[in-house]
């Protein structure tokens, strides 16, 4: 059975395996195992976000304010760094009234990064997150995917 972290990986992988050559996609889908090919192929992806995890779990009720944290790796052929944004959604907009972390200047090839999220009003639910890397002064987007998640604000 998959632990938490290589679902994530998987999901990553069969993003890779199934989009266009401009790495941009709707929502990742599970749909079953991986094998050491496809965490290969994982591994040499110029730009990619992998082994996200949330603080807290989802699904979770949680007060406005209140933060959920996600966590991840990214890899990039960017010499130049590159600037990955974490933003909530509801269906398929930007969750209203969010606050979420700036993006640092992440540096090539690869590392780890953080990102605090919260809402600060509204009856809403978060069900998606979307993740954009972008190159350093933010214009071309380099990938872009959501992971399903399910945070009740109120």
């Amino acid at each position: 059975m998959l632990n938490h972290k290589m679902t994530l990986i998987v999901l990553l992988t069969l993003f890779l395996l199934f989009q266009s050559s401009s790495a941009v996609s709707d929502e990742v889908q599970l749909v079953g195992e991986t094998n050491e090919a496809a965490v290969e192929v994982l591994a040499s992806a110029p730009n990619l976000v992998t082994n996200i995890s949330l603080s807290p779990d989802t699904p979770n009720i949680l007060a406005f304010g209140n933060d959920f944290t996600v966590s991840f790796n990214y890899v990039t052929n960017q010499a130049g760094g590159v600037r990955i944004f974490a933003r909530p959604m509801t269906g398929s907009i930007l969750t209203p009234h969010y606050a979420a972390c700036p993006s640092p200047l992440y540096p090539a090839p690869s590392g780890a990064g953080t990102c605090d999220i919260t809402i600060t009003s509204g009856n809403v639910t978060v069900d998606k997150i979307r993740f954009q890397i972008l190159n350093a002064d933010q214009s071309k987007l380099l990938f872009q995917t959501t992971i399903p998640v399910h945070y009740k604000f109120r």
